[in-house]
């Protein structure tokens, strides 16, 4: 106990706990260079169908009204609690689709503890998380909800789709089955508190699960799909119809961003000064995070004592991601200056969070920056700050935390960090093709 005493703290109360994403704060530019390339699509989105179970979802709740005094249980969430909680059933039932679908984890515990879900046993903040909350972005491009999540100006044509491709009839012959919904909806809100007890037996539970199976796109319902997203006539969806014309082109193991970007600059130049800033930003993004890996990495070894963070001047790696770093730090401010973003100045924030990196440095220094960086990243994550995934034992001596110990892996120069949308549009490509 005696050895464990100096790195003992204080007990945390939840503003000030570890942030455990983006320990090095490069998320935010590479997000909005995202959305510039792909707007309306997020890294969250798997899975298409859901963007069908929100427009009959509009379509169920239609009518139904928010209760004051039960915030936490809108229409439109009780009708996520049942779809999702009818995908999980499925699961349990021996259908292995259910990957892809948002809170599916705790939707599982919930039933096994207690056999249904409400507010308290869901996702505790489902309209970020949750389909609805992860999708409403792209689906307001297309037109299928409006702000509130009621039917769009486009709803009633994808529900009309998907009815007559389950052999429905459309709209019209799916109303009875709309009606079935909204009573399930209604019966789970008027439980106190709201929960999903839709009085349903097995077959209803499984007919709601195959109605939004995530891989059964079919007939019209998936023509409509892929149509609105393909759509070219206004470029709502930026880059996407490009991108989406690529994806034949690649092999599973072949698809990389890195390579996506390439092609797509081949095909329509237009992007290229788009795509040389996230290619200049990467290669900056690359070499801060591999520099902070390898020391983490390399502190973990460390007994009682800590770590000597100038020691890390030696390694290898390590001197190989931090080797010219000023310079792309230069190429990357350049190139960010040639986006025009109405909501933000990418070089000013640029600069603004990462000038520490601007000037030469030894690799000694260049580690001692990398950990102070950490920490004034942390810091600016609310508004008592976040803990540094280190521990200071005086001057440039660390102590890695247990938590963000982490064998050690090879840099990676030359790939990028983060996620430009390329994936979730392979995804919807896969399901809809």
């Amino acid at each position: 106990m005696a050895t464990a005493f100096p790195f003992l703290s204080r007990y945390d109360p939840p503003g000030t706990s570890e942030g455990t994403l983006d320990p090095m704060g490069l998320y935010q530019i590479a997000d909005q260079l995202a959305v510039q390339l792909v707007p309306a699509v997020r890294e969250r989105m798997q899975r298409i169908r859901f963007l069908t179970a929100m427009a009959v979802g509009a379509a169920v709740t239609e009518g139904m009204e928010d209760d004051p005094e039960q915030r936490d249980a809108s229409p439109y969430l009780v009708w996520e609690w049942l779809v999702v909680e009818a995908r999980v059933r499925a699961a349990r039932a021996g259908d292995h689709t259910v990957w892809g679908v948002p809170g599916s984890d705790v939707t599982h515990r919930a039933i096994e503890q207690h056999g249904y879900l409400d507010a308290r046993s869901y996702l505790k903040t489902p309209r970020i998380f949750g389909f609805n909350g992860v999708y409403k972005r792209l689906a307001l491009h297309l037109g299928l909800v409006d702000v509130h999540l009621g039917p769009g100006l486009h709803a009633e044509r994808l529900v009309d789709a998907w009815a007559r491709s389950r052999g429905l009839g459309g709209v019209e012959g799916a109303k009875a089955t709309l009606a079935k919904w909204a009573d399930a909806v209604r019966r789970s809100l008027r439980e106190r508190p709201p929960r999903t007890k839709p009085g349903w037996g097995n077959a209803e539970w499984a007919e709601l699960a195959e109605a939004f199976a995530p891989g059964e796109c079919k007939g019209q319902e998936r023509r409509f799909l892929r149509e609105s997203l393909c759509a070219s006539v206004d470029r709502r969806l930026g880059a996407f119809p490009d991108i989406w014309a690529l994806q034949a082109g690649f092999a599973n193991g072949d698809y990389r961003e890195e390579i996506l970007h390439h092609r797509l600059e081949q095909a329509v130049p237009a992007y290229g000064t788009l795509l040389k800033a996230i290619r200049a930003y990467e290669a900056f993004a690359r070499s801060l995070q591999d520099s902070f890996d390898v020391l983490k990495a390399v502190a973990t070894g460390a007994d009682s004592g800590g770590f000597a963070v100038p020691a890390i001047a030696s390694d290898a790696d390590f001197a190989k991601s931090v080797e010219c770093l000023h310079e792309r730090f230069e190429a990357a401010y350049r190139a960010l200056s040639e986006v025009t973003l109405v909501s933000v100045s990418l070089p000013n924030l640029f600069t603004g969070r990462f000038q520490a990196f601007a000037e030469p440095m030894a690799a000694a220094d260049c580690a001692l920056a990398v950990c102070r960086h950490h920490e004034e990243v942390q810091k600016a994550k609310s508004a008592e700050g976040k803990r540094a995934w280190f521990d200071r034992i005086g001057g440039d001596r660390i102590y890695i935390r247990h938590a963000y110990r982490e064998k050690r892996r090879d840099i990676a120069l030359g790939r990028y960090v983060h996620d430009y949308r390329g994936q979730p549009i392979r995804r919807f490509y896969r399901d809809l093709t």
